[in-house]
């Protein structure tokens, strides 16, 4: 099984500043939340959640200039923050903004 993917349409809530990884890669550091209103069975739930969020490369520095409280739509998939955790990351691969 290969299948990580993963989109959002969220919340800007904190960006950090653009940094270069060792390897000389553009990279910035965000937190998003989501809210939305999903089907379950017969009914409806609320579905809410805030993740860490990376983008590296030539999407990183047009996402470290969105301001705060604005909502993107995202792209990319899930992984491990560290070889030592277990914390997912979301890494952006695509995004918009309305």
């Amino acid at each position: 099984m290969r299948r990580n993917q993963f989109v959002l349409d969220a919340e800007v809530l904190d960006i950090g500043p653009l940094r270069r990884t060792p390897a000389g890669v553009e990279t910035v550091a965000l937190r998003l939340r989501h809210f939305s209103s999903q089907h379950q069975g017969d009914g409806e739930m609320d579905a809410e959640l805030t993740i860490d969020a990376s983008a590296f490369g030539p999407h990183a520095k047009p996402l470290s200039e969105v301001d705060k409280g604005q909502t993107i739509a995202v792209k990319g998939f899930l992984t491990r923050r560290s070889h030592a955790s277990d914390i997912p990351v979301f890494i952006i691969n695509e995004f918009k903004t309305p």
